[in-house]
């Protein structure tokens, strides 16, 4: 197996970041941001790619849990580059692996305006945007009947997902 030659150039080590990110390898794609950002800085760029340093917290996040610097760089990120919607898609997930659902879906939609088909973006709020409305949309979605009818109406509708007959059959 031939050992694999250092990247040469910034854009090269962000390219490989994107592809360990891919591969969930998250520590190592971190290795390759930081080192993309540091290329940067050698070359003479005074502002380092802000794509490279969004990638860098949100791979930061992945491989640590919730990493209050991965946070940081992310919200750097998008407050200098605000026309990319790369970067509020990476914002938002951070927020979500922060519990932090309303920061996260505000991101998230700055960057739908910014691009309206972003796939990474569509595909988070389909993950996580699965709420039925309440059980009884006249009490509070946090009441306790609301949460226990709630809670009872979500196990039917998995037990009838279960054996409901599919079209194979």
């Amino acid at each position: 197996m031939p050992a694999i030659s250092p990247p040469t150039n910034a854009e090269e080590s962000f390219k490989r970041g994107l592809a360990c990110l891919e591969r969930k390898t998250y520590q190592e794609a971190a290795s390759y941001f930081q080192l993309a950002i540091d290329m940067e800085k050698q070359e003479g760029s005074k502002n380092s790619n802000m794509k490279s340093l969004s990638f860098l917290g949100l791979a930061l996040n992945l491989s640590q849990g919730r990493s209050d610097e991965g946070l940081k760089l992310c919200e750097q990120a998008a407050n200098r580059e605000f026309f990319d919607a790369d970067l509020f898609c990476n914002l938002g997930m951070v927020y979500l692996r922060h519990r932090r659902r309303g920061p996260a879906f505000q991101a998230f939609q700055r960057g739908l305006i910014l691009r309206p088909k972003h796939r990474r973006i569509l595909e988070e709020l389909e993950r996580y945007d699965r709420r039925s409305e309440p059980t009884f949309p006249f009490l509070a979605r946090d009441h306790a009947i609301n949460v226990m009818v709630g809670r009872m109406r979500a196990r039917f509708r998995d037990l009838m997902d279960r054996f409901a007959p599919t079209e194979a059959s």
